[in-house]
């Protein structure tokens, strides 16, 4: 009986501590030295932003963000794609929406990945 005691105080504390792992959502363990703003499905580069702080500031905020399955919404399609670069290398891919997109149920973004909306409304600064 104690043996089912402590392992269920075991199997109880593990599960808390699952829950409480930090999300990360890019994964990036290179430095990005600037990101690429393309017309989305289009080769037209609309923009290069290299202020360091904001780069920071925005993969953090996308690193720890929730996401949102877009999976069997319909919708049209961001309107860049974002190409986080350390140099001449690709290290990240993602949609980014002028408007604010709310698909209701707390999916609330602007960066949109494949098949998940990330729960972060910040505005690139484009020129």
């Amino acid at each position: 009986m104690q043996k089912i005691k402590v392992l269920s105080v075991c199997l109880l504390l593990s599960i808390i501590l699952i829950g409480c792992q930090n999300i990360n959502n890019l994964n990036l363990n290179e430095d990005i030295t600037h990101i690429e703003v393309y017309e989305w499905n289009s080769e037209k580069l609309m923009d290069t932003i290299e202020d360091q702080v904001f780069i920071e500031e925005l993969t953090s905020e996308l690193d720890n963000a929730k996401t949102h399955s877009t999976a069997n919404i319909d919708w049209a399609m961001p309107d860049y794609q974002l190409l986080f670069k350390d140099d001449n290398e690709v290290l990240y891919e993602i949609g980014y929406c002028n408007e604010i997109q709310n698909f209701g149920s707390g999916a609330v973004g602007r960066y949109w990945e494949s098949d998940k909306l990330y729960e972060v409304s910040t505005e690139l600064p484009l020129e």
